[in-house]
C-alpha cells in the first residue's frame, strides 16, 4: 500500500488568499445568520397562524354548537306541545290491541324500545317508529344518547330518556307526512340527507315483519 504524505501548505497573511478566505467565512457566516433569522421569523409566523386558525375553528365549532343548542331546544317545545296534544298523559299500559304485539315483536328483537311499546302503539306512525329505529340504531340497541332515530344535524342529539327522543321521532314524522313524505321511499333523502337503499330496505323489512304478526 502507498503512503501519502499530505503536507499542509501555509498561507501568509499577506497573501491576497488569505484575504479572501476571510472574506468568504465573514459572508458564510452573515449568510448563516440571515437564514437563522428567517428561520426564526417563519416559525414565529407559523406560530402565530396556528393559533390564529385554532381559535377561529374553535369559536366556530362552539357558535355552530350553541346555533344546534337553539335550534334543538326551539324543536324541543315544538315536540313537547305535540306529544302533550297527541298522547295527553296518558298511562304506558295496554290501552290498544296491538300493544301486546308490538311487545312480542320488541322483546323477540331484545330491544331496549320493549318499555316504550305503549306510547309507540298509541301512535299511528309506530310502523315508522319501529322501522326507522330499526334502519338508525337497530331498535336502539347501538346506541349511547338515547337517539333511537338518530336525529340530528350532524351528531345524533343526546337525550336524557328514550321516550323524549320518541315524541321528537313521533314530531318529525308527522311534519314529513304533512309535506307528502308519507313512505320510506319519500322520506329517505330529507331523513338521511341522501338516497339510502339499505335505510329503505331495513324499514320495509319492518313493515314485512309487522304485517306477518297482524299489525
Amino acid at each position: 500500500m502507498a503512503n501519502f504524505d499530505v503536507v499542509r501548505k501555509k498561507i501568509s497573511i499577506k497573501d491576497v488568499r488569505h484575504a479572501q478566505h476571510k472574506d468568504f467565512l465573514r459572508r458564510l457566516s452573515q449568510r448563516a445568520h440571515r437564514l437563522h433569522r428567517l428561520r426564526v421569523a417563519w416559525s414565529a409566523v407559523l406560530t402565530v397562524g396556528f393559533v390564529l386558525f385554532s381559535g377561529v375553528s374553535i369559536w366556530q365549532h362552539q357558535a355552530r354548537a350553541l346555533e344546534y343548542t337553539a335550534v334543538q331546544q326551539a324543536e324541543l317545545q315544538k315536540v313537547r306541545l305535540h306529544a302533550l296534544t297527541r298522547f295527553n298523559n296518558l298511562p304506558v299500559e295496554s290501552v290498544d290491541p296491538k300493544t301486546d304485539s308490538i311487545v312480542e315483536y320488541l322483546a323477540d328483537k331484545k330491544s331496549p324500545l320493549v318499555d316504550y311499546a305503549g306510547i309507540i302503539a298509541r301512535s299511528p306512525n309506530y310502523k315508522l317508529l319501529i322501522g326507522i329505529a330499526q334502519a338508525e340504531t337497530n331498535l336502539c340497541k347501538k346506541t349511547l344518547s338515547n337517539n333511537c332515530w338518530g336525529i340530528g344535524p350532524g351528531s345524533p342529539f343526546y337525550y336524557d330518556d328514550i321516550k323524549f327522543s320518541l315524541y321528537y321521532a313521533d314530531y318529525l314524522i308527522e311534519k314529513y307526512e304533512s309535506l307528502g313524505m308519507d313512505t320510506p321511499e319519500k322520506m329517505v333523502r330529507t331523513y338521511v340527507g341522501y338516497h339510502n337503499p339499505t335505510w329503505i330496505e331495513a324499514i320495509n323489512e319492518v313493515f314485512y315483519d309487522l304485517e306477518v304478526r297482524g299489525l
